[in-house]
């Protein structure tokens, strides 16, 4: 077989990047022109949380109440400043969601290219990650991937993670390689920025001790214990200088462990019975939903051929790993480290899912789409070097299926006009109504103040039929004593709570119901009964 030869891997390389082009001008225009059609709550709740960050002139509001983290250094404070200047919440969060998820982007490209993928490798790579994620389970009124809410649209959950990840496993492989003791300025500088990156993460909860620290102390002792002999002998003292990388981050979270505001969400160990539930089924479950296979398709429509292009993708990432692991000398030592790092990062959320109380929900398993996509660029540059037309396939086929997925994807997220409809209706009556303060459920509250683009604030009610607050992403601000107790007040009630919620108030006459729709009925009083 002949080789792919330079003039055709420049056309695929440019037809690659006019699909990358295509792709990041949609996770655009979904950010700036259609925010408010795709959020849920908790992305909602970071846009409040952005308003709360630049009305009070603090990246840790003390009004605030976080979650599982204090998300101090991600999207929402990016996001405040440019709240500062449109004084719109979907403006500055799409602004903010844009820079995030093209930085993202920009260092995976690098990634690929640093650990001596190809151009077409490294290209092919990214246009998996932005192109083959379809959906799978998803929450009520969730178009687009968990994975692209993640990294690119509404960027806030792991986008930082990922990328301190991917800079800490090239300046680690590079370290490794180091002849010479001792650093220059850039390295130095390198250096000193992901320490106190890893410290900006650290502040805010476990999430980059889980995902970046812990799988560089795995692998600096795997890799530790293969370079002096099983520990029988004396390390180069050059090869020490990654060991002390890797105490830097280690040290930059054991530093942030005494910062008082960060979130330690409480888990629990499980029980053996338990854990076998988790391993065998629950996680290997949410390992496929997080690739998109949700089933519940009519055999033979598109949502089920998707699907079973994303089995057959499964099957290629598969005989890649066994392709890559099995001829070590046709795949450079660095990309084989990489993708063992990115398996190890994986292999920690899943052993801490399995053990833990921790929910099992196909976002955490994000790492199996970077090594997914790592090695179909391996896969690529292998191939092309064998000189095997496979190459062409795997480029083809990756490229027709992005041809697909904007289609099946993308095209329904862009012209959706009525996403959320009832949502906005509510929005719509609340606003003409001039209310400026309510309250509903967490799972509609967020989502309705960020539709309004915060025309009316949404306290969360832990259960609207037993109002109460919700301490769950939300402000302190929100509720008496700290507004009043006589004040215009709506009440948002799911359809099926009406009655529950109506008998709170049977000896009374002082909540009426004002507006219905097919979702959520409106309630409204001069009182508000959601205190703290």
């Amino acid at each position: 077989m002949k080789k792919i030869t330079l003039k055709k891997e420049n056309l695929f390389f440019i037809f690659v990047f006019v699909l990358l082009a295509v792709y990041m001008g949609v996770f655009f225009y979904l950010n700036m022109a259609k925010y408010a059609q795709h959020v849920d709550s908790d992305i909602a709740a970071e846009a409040l949380l952005a308003r709360e960050m630049w009305e009070t002139k603090s990246l840790t509001p003390d009004n605030w109440i976080a979650s599982t983290e204090r998300h101090s250094f991600g999207m929402p404070g990016l996001a405040a400043l440019f709240y500062g200047i449109t004084g719109s919440m979907q403006i500055a969060v799409g602004i903010a969601c844009v820079l995030l998820g093209g930085s993202f982007a920009v260092v995976f490209y690098l990634f690929g290219r640093r650990l001596r993928l190809s151009r077409l490798a490294a290209g092919i790579a990214l246009l998996v990650l932005c192109a083959m994620p379809i959906n799978g389970l998803r929450n009520e009124g969730q178009m687009v991937p968990f994975l692209m809410l993640s990294l690119f649209l509404f960027a806030e959950y792991y986008v930082l993670h990922s990328i301190l990840l991917f800079l800490s496993i090239m300046l680690y492989l590079f370290l490794r390689e180091k002849t010479s003791f001792g650093l220059r300025a850039k390295e130095g500088a390198a250096w000193l920025f992901l320490f106190c990156f890893a410290a900006a993460l650290s502040f805010e909860g476990e999430r980059c001790l889980q995902i970046v620290i812990l799988p560089l102390i795995i692998t600096e002792a795997i890799f530790l214990f293969v370079d002096t002999d099983k520990f029988r002998k004396k390390p180069d003292r050059c090869r020490l200088i990654a060991t002390g990388f890797v105490g830097t981050m280690v040290a930059a979270f054991l530093i942030t462990s005494f910062y008082s505001g960060r979130i330690e969400y409480p888990l629990y160990l499980l029980a053996p019975s338990e854990v076998t539930e988790r391993l065998f089924k629950e996680v290997p479950a949410a390992l496929l939903e997080g690739f998109g296979i949700a089933g519940k398709a009519k055999v033979g429509n598109f949502a089920s051929v998707m699907q079973l292009l994303i089995w057959a993708f499964l099957a290629l990432g598969g005989y890649g790993l066994f392709l890559i692991y099995r001829n070590k000398n046709a795949v450079p030592a660095r990309q084989r480290q990489g993708l063992s790092m990115l398996l190890i990062s994986l292999g920690v959320t899943c052993f801490a899912v399995v053990i833990t109380s921790a929910e099992p929900a196909q976002n955490y398993f994000f790492v199996s789409w970077f090594a997914a996509a790592f090695v179909t660029g391996i896969m690529v540059d292998y191939f092309q070097k064998q000189g095997s037309f496979f190459a062409k396939v795997i480029l083809l086929a990756v490229c027709g299926f992005a041809l697909l997925n904007l289609n099946y994807t993308y095209k329904p997220a862009m012209f959706t006009e009525d996403n959320l409809k009832d949502y906005k209706e509510v929005a719509d009556f609340l606003v003409e109504s001039d209310i400026q303060y309510g309250y509903g459920e967490f799972w509609d509250a967020a989502r309705i103040s960020l539709i309004c683009d915060g025309s009316v604030t949404m306290g969360h009610s832990y259960r609207i039929e037993e109002l109460g607050m919700y301490y769950w992403l939300t402000s302190t601000e929100w509720y008496p004593p700290n507004l009043p107790v006589n004040m215009r007040t709506a009440y948002v009630v799911r359809s099926e709570k009406k009655e529950a919620f109506e008998a709170q108030f049977a000896q009374s006459d002082e909540v009426e119901l004002y507006y219905e729709n097919d979702t959520f009925a409106v309630y409204l009083s001069d009182t508000n009964y959601v205190t703290m």
